[in-house]
């Protein structure tokens, strides 16, 4: 096997091959082989016909293409491997000579990653600051309130509606915007704690088991919540219950688990908010660091990625649809007013800027020779299989999935962001 590549530039690369004639002898018998398994003929069982007579009865050129597509195939895969193309798209062949007893020759057509060329990376990252977290008593509040209305005790109430009780609902909107969902909706919420139509709360109150009515309200829209539209809604009380709130003291926090008292609580809750807001703060000033360096990075992002990436945020959105919502997607369409080439269209902004962060990663990865080794990823894998019952069963399906492949993922990744300070 002879090879030749040569740029073709736009991240496209012609590589000019040849396999030997005696190379190229192998691969005919093989697919002679091959289809001397399939062939039938009238005195012969199935795959049972001498291969002489099979070569005379077959089409010579279909004989001689399905050799080409075995070698080229066979050919491909080895420079891939020899030459460390970061090959996109398959390859187009282009077949330039071929002929049993002589050699097989041929182009291939490719898609490549493309070059980039980074901005100084380490001083665009000094220059964003880490921002200090902040813990508020508020939000501990907050946080122990939720405690307790998790442990809260339910109880039928034969009574009426009341601020604090749990009721659970079957609505149905009368008029309104025209995307507002269709049919008979379910909910149970506390009366108190707010509900997205407006108005549903003060209409409750008072209202018993069974009773119905007809009230009018309104529905926020816009990202500022300033937008309001009318709406007229039929509600149904399913269920009333009385809500009975524990205590909050230091016998509420012992019930909890580890705690000696209240203070052990919040410390527990202040340090967990802490570390979790600092996560979330690691992760804006990663995406804001990666945005920056995207602004000064000079690429040229493959179409081809971009398909990929938008088609991959579409089927995502499908699936939410489907599983979350549980609409046909043709509905949601109709209710959001759109067609998919629009939401295709909103994705492509989106998916040309993963691409690019992709292909700045991907280049820091080449530049700074990082790598994820075994020991590592071994390593990360132990501390994974601890979480799980059965260890030894969990560590075949990671092996036999692309967990692993995920996990080196993750391990560069934690490498780079490293390497940036962040």
């Amino acid at each position: 096997m002879k090879y030749e590549i040569k740029d073709l530039g736009n991240a496209k690369l012609k590589i000019e091959a040849e396999i030997e004639a005696k190379e190229f002898d192998i691969f005919f018998e093989s697919a002679l082989k091959d289809l001397t398994k399939e062939a039938e003929m009238p005195g012969f069982r199935k795959g049972k016909v001498p291969e002489k007579i099979v070569e005379e009865k077959i089409n010579p050129a279909g004989l001689l293409s399905e050799a080409a597509e075995m070698a080229i195939r066979d050919t491909w895969l080895k420079i891939l491997k020899e030459s460390k193309i970061d090959a996109i798209s398959q390859p187009e062949v282009e077949i330039i000579k071929i002929a049993k007893g002589n050699p097989l020759v041929f182009n291939l057509n490719v898609e490549v990653l493309p070059k980039v060329e980074l901005p100084d990376i380490r001083a665009i990252a000094t220059k964003e600051p880490e921002k200090k977290v902040e813990i508020t008593d508020k939000e501990v509040e907050e946080s122990i309130a939720w405690l307790q209305q998790s442990r809260a005790k339910l109880s039928n109430k034969e009574g009426a509606l009341e601020k604090g009780d749990l009721a659970e609902i079957a609505y149905i909107f009368i008029s309104g915007p025209s995307d507002l969902p269709q049919g008979e909706q379910k909910d149970g919420f506390i009366i108190g704690k707010g509900h997205f139509i407006i108005g549903m709360e003060d209409a409750l109150i008072g209202m018993k088991l069974g009773e119905e009515k007809n009230f009018k309200g309104e529905i926020v829209f816009g990202a500022d919540g300033k937008k309001k539209e009318p709406v007229e809604v039929h509600v149904k009380i399913d269920l009333v219950n009385r809500v009975e709130l524990p205590e909050i003291n230091d016998e509420f926090a012992k019930a909890l688990g580890k705690f000696e008292n209240l203070e052990a609580l919040k410390a527990d809750i202040k340090k967990g908010v802490t570390e979790e807001k600092q996560n979330v703060e690691k992760e804006n000033r990663r995406a804001t660091i990666l945005e920056k360096i995207a602004e000064k990075t000079k690429v040229t992002v493959p179409e081809i990625l971009i398909n990929r990436e938008e088609e991959a945020l579409f089927k995502n959105l499908q699936n939410r649809i489907a599983s979350e919502i549980k609409i046909p997607f043709d509905q949601y369409l109709a209710q959001v007013k759109k067609t998919e080439e629009d939401i295709k269209k909103e994705f492509k902004k989106i998916a040309e800027q993963r691409v690019k962060i992709f292909l700045i990663l991907n280049q820091i990865e080449k530049d700074e020779k990082i790598e994820a080794e075994e020991s590592e990823i071994n390593e990360r894998i132990a501390e994974i299989l601890k979480q799980y019952p059965n260890p030894e069963q969990a560590k075949k399906e990671i092996e036999s999935s692309q967990t692993r492949l995920y996990i080196s993922d993750e391990i560069r990744r934690g490498k780079i962001f490293k390497l940036l300070g962040c």
